[in-house]
């Protein structure tokens, strides 16, 4: 392919640029004392998850074939497999390090949300069990102390930096290699879409969905986590990329999610300050609208026709539909769609997923896990009160415009997204606010350094 060298000369400009209040951010954080062992663990997850990718595309310059469907398919080599290995058990014990951690410092809290996901993947696992397959697999396990960790993390701030870690790093990171190496970061468009500079732009991540996706749910976390008017670069900074990728999807999510945190502006609560009240009209068409976006990415796979075109996915959506009644109500397993495409024709682009989070829930945990879900994403939206709805309303509406084409959150494996579901359940809870001279809330507030005395003159 032709590289677009005006393409990556703006990509690559645009990340040196935003080296400046990247690290604005990172100043504040250090002085207000934002980034903390949550973050940390956050971080990782992500670092961890994205690191085979990223380290593929460094080193092997992202050889590729096309599908019949134009879709990327990136065959890894073993080394890259071994790299997968070696985060996965990295991720586990940094769950169990990190719980130990937060365990014996006895301020930890539980957080009901992630124990919830946590439900849902020993759903999916067993189900894997019960229909013949692996028991646990490491991808699995990996996931299960994630989710664990994250029950005992705190909510709020911490994890959504962490989040906006991993976003803002990976995409500086791309930019320098669109200078460096453009035709590691670029493919030619397809017949149905191309982005603005006249090809897709795929990062340091296999494919442009994946990069795109991953970055659009991170922009309600760094509009939130960082402080000042350089969360407002930043943000539209990352969303300049995702519209940069050619995905359709991640364009119009990443539009509406910016559109959505001008409109309601969110903001996490802090200490003793009280929380800031978004107009109940506002939050009533937030809620509304989540709502309408749930239910047509649920109805969606089940209202296409089998020729409906969609990449593939109208086809590969009947194939699993017309399995469901088999086993309605714990599904088939995490890996079931992966071990059952092949013998229908399926591309090996579509195999890993069913590109709609809800059928995929749905055909891998049963009436059961699709509950599961549902019961996560109400509890949290409401588990803040009014105070927090316009922050969980700005978190998940990305989550659910991508929910209908693609599978943002994965509850079987972990993989280059865990890192954002872990930070989606820990969208902080309601706060009782005390008076500034209770002792609650002196507790709540920094303790001042102590002076040491002055020894008296003789």
């Amino acid at each position: 392919m032709t590289t677009p060298r005006a393409a990556a000369l703006v990509l690559g400009i645009a990340a040196l640029l935003s080296v400046i209040p990247a690290v604005v951010a990172l100043v504040r954080a250090r002085k207000h004392g934002d980034w903390e062992l949550t973050s940390t663990l956050v971080f990782l997850v992500g670092a961890l998850g994205i690191l085979p990718a990223v380290t593929y595309v460094l080193v092997a310059g992202r050889p590729q074939r096309l599908d019949a469907f134009g879709d990327v398919v990136a065959d890894l080599p073993g080394w890259v497999n071994r790299i997968g290995q070696l985060t996965n058990a990295a991720l586990l014990g940094a769950g169990v390090l990190f719980v130990f951690l937060r365990l014996a410092g006895g301020r930890a809290k539980v957080n009901v949300a992630p124990l919830i996901a946590l439900l849902l993947a020993l759903l999916l696992a067993f189900s894997d069990g019960l229909d013949g397959r692996q028991l646990f697999a490491p991808r699995q396990l990996a996931l299960l102390a994630v989710l664990l960790a994250a029950s005992v993390a705190r909510p709020g701030r911490p994890a959504f930096l962490g989040a906006a870690a991993v976003a803002v790093l990976l995409t500086l990171v791309s930019g320098i290699e669109a200078l460096v190496a453009p035709d590691h970061v670029f493919r030619v468009c397809r017949t149905d879409k191309c982005s603005p500079f006249g090809a897709l732009y795929t990062g340091v991540l296999t494919n442009e969905n994946i990069f795109s996706l991953l970055l659009v749910v991170c922009i309600p976390f760094i509009w939130m986590a960082v402080r000042g008017r350089v969360r407002l670069l930043l943000a539209c900074y990352v969303a300049f990329v995702v519209i940069a990728t050619g995905s359709r999807s991640g364009e119009v999510a990443a539009i509406a999610t910016l559109l959505l945190l001008v409109l309601m502006r969110p903001k996490l609560p802090e200490g003793t300050e009280r929380p800031r009240h978004t107009p109940a009209a506002i939050v009533a068409g937030g809620v509304l609208s989540l709502c309408a976006v749930a239910f047509a990415g649920l109805l969606l796979p089940f209202t296409v026709a089998a020729g409906g075109g969609l990449g593939g996915r109208a086809y590969i959506w009947s194939v699993a539909g017309e399995q469901l009644s088999r086993s309605p109500f714990i599904g088939f397993g995490a890996n079931a769609w992966t071990a059952a495409s092949p013998q229908y024709g399926v591309p090996k682009a579509l195999t890993p997923t069913l590109h709609n989070e809800w059928i995929d829930v749905l055909f891998a945990g049963g009436l059961i896990g699709l509950s599961l879900l549902a019961l996560l994403l109400a509890y949290i939206l409401l588990r803040g009160g009014r105070a927090n709805v316009a922050v969980a309303c700005c978190v998940l509406l990305p989550v659910l415009l991508n929910a209908a084409l693609e599978r943002p959150w994965s509850f079987g494996i972990s993989d280059s997204l865990s890192f954002a579901l872990v930070a989606a359940t820990l969208v902080p809870g309601a706060v009782v606010l005390r008076p500034a001279g209770s002792p609650a809330a002196a507790e709540s507030l920094p303790r001042p350094v102590a002076v040491p005395a002055r020894t008296p003159g003789h």
